[in-house]
């Protein structure tokens, strides 16, 4: 309803738009040439189009309003919010209380296929009805991904306004909504509610693992590579990027992380992070994030995805966790670069001039994520030109003593070293960073972890 309401009164607006254009450019063909006709004409139709643009866009946000915040469609809109935050089957299972079961009236049974477990059922006559569930499992044991209507009979249909209600499935995971009132929700948001069911119960497998090896184990090397399986094992392969990385955690377990996510033929998204604190809660909250990111749709949307991370680490409830990030969006085809840096230690752009090679510094342009509230976040965009080394790194780099206490980001011998050696190859640049900091440390230890991305951007 609400794609085909959205789509006739767009139909109509750019009719609007066709008629009004084509009575000036009739009106203006009486009174001017024809080199005067082709610039008003020009100007006019920019002038339209913005006008058609900006009533489209109220259009669409008035309809959304009319269709979706509204009623049962709302509800089952504050259910999908709700589970977008939600990162253990407790939080989930309250979000079915609370939202499906009281706001809609509905009758929830979750299972386990795989085990042929109830993980929770409602306390109505339907839910606890041990014959009704095992039919749901007659029915839909070892079912395809996705989300699925079903009338009285539990048989499959296509229509939602006639069906007695749906059910979605990840994996071995079924979850089966019984309401007479599905009929009154718009039917777009089922593929969202999927995809958001989808996403939860990966959070929910990363927290599980990471738990569970930690209290049965005790094994860190395990919990150590179990975090690595979130970071990358090979980066990849890009048209006119060349990469390369390093990572070595101080101890077993790191809350460092990094990822590269190719959006498209020209644009990257580029990401480096630190937790605070050590050990399992820093592990976690890493994982959380990097699964956070990989997982949203929008991911250019650099905003969006601080405010998403930001509110995915708070709804973890650790105390005093938070995260450093630098987020960039690297677009090969405009040559910029599009920014984020949430309190990172300064990233660098190392470019070559006609003065000889010059850095750039990327400052923060944003507060710690995770903990404090966040207001107005600034996205920056930035040149960038054939030859440039993009450089991020933890502050496990720059803010590396060595015997006497000076930090080596404060002193010109790593401003000297950045700019010889970052005209090498990447995999060779970020071998030979590791070592310079290893070698300025002298006889002293690192005292956090070291992870590093280099990105070389070619024309």
């Amino acid at each position: 309803m609400y794609s085909r309401t959205n789509a006739l009164f767009g139909g109509l607006l750019f009719v609007c738009f066709a008629l009004m254009f084509s009575f000036f450019s009739s009106f203006l063909s009486m009174r001017l040439t024809s080199w005067g006709i082709f610039i008003i004409s020009g100007s006019i139709f920019i002038i339209l189009r913005l006008f058609f643009d900006f009533f489209r866009q109220k259009i669409e946000v008035s309809l959304k309003a009319t269709f979706f915040i509204r009623g049962d469609s709302k509800f089952l809109g504050d259910f999908i919010n709700k589970i977008r935050f939600s990162f253990t089957i407790s939080d989930y299972i309250t979000a079915l209380r609370e939202i499906l079961e009281e706001k809609i009236d509905s009758t929830v049974i979750f299972l386990d296929m795989s085990k042929r477990r109830v993980i929770y059922n409602s306390s109505t006559s339907l839910g606890m009805d041990s014959a009704q569930i095992q039919e749901i499992i007659r029915h839909y044991d070892s079912w395809k991904d996705g989300y699925y209507y079903f009338d009285d009979n539990l048989d499959l249909i296509s229509d939602h306004r006639k069906a007695r209600g749906f059910f979605l499935v990840s994996g071995t995971m079924h979850c089966y909504v019984f309401t007479r009132f599905i009929h009154n929700i718009d039917g777009e948001l089922f593929p969202q509610l999927y995809n958001e069911y989808g996403s939860f119960l990966r959070r929910n497998e990363t927290v599980e693992k990471m738990y569970s090896i930690a209290a049965v184990s005790k094994e860190w090397s395990m919990i150590a590579e179990t975090q690595r399986s979130f970071l990358l094992k090979d980066l990849p392969s890009l048209q006119k990027v060349e990469l390369a990385s390093y990572f070595k955690p101080l101890v077993n377990v790191s809350g460092d992380y990094y990822d590269v996510l190719p959006l498209d033929e020209h644009r990257t998204l580029l990401v480096l992070g630190d937790v605070s604190g050590k050990g399992l809660p820093a592990a976690l909250i890493m994982g959380i994030v990097v699964n956070t990111i990989r997982v949203m749709e929008q991911k250019d949307n650099l905003e969006l995805v601080i405010r998403t991370v930001d509110e995915a680490i708070k709804g973890m409830k650790l105390e005093d966790k938070y995260t450093v990030l630098f987020v960039g969006l690297l677009d090969t085809e405009k040559m910029s670069l599009s920014y984020i840096n949430a309190s990172m230690a300064d990233p660098l752009i190392i470019s070559e001039t006609g003065a000889g090679r010059q850095i750039r510094r990327l400052p923060s342009n944003c507060s710690i994520i995770g903990i404090l509230d966040l207001e107005a976040v600034d996205v920056r965009t930035v040149p960038v030109f054939a030859g440039d080394v993009l450089l991020i790194a933890s502050d496990g780099v720059s803010e590396v003593s060595n015997e006497t206490g000076v930090l080596l980001g404060d002193t010109d011998e790593w401003v000297d070293f950045i700019l010889e050696e970052s005209v090498r190859p990447p995999r060779d640049f970020v071998v030979l960073l590791a070592d310079f900091v290893q070698r300025y440390v002298g006889t002293g230890k690192l005292r956090d972890d070291i992870t590093v991305l280099v990105a070389k951007v070619w024309g």
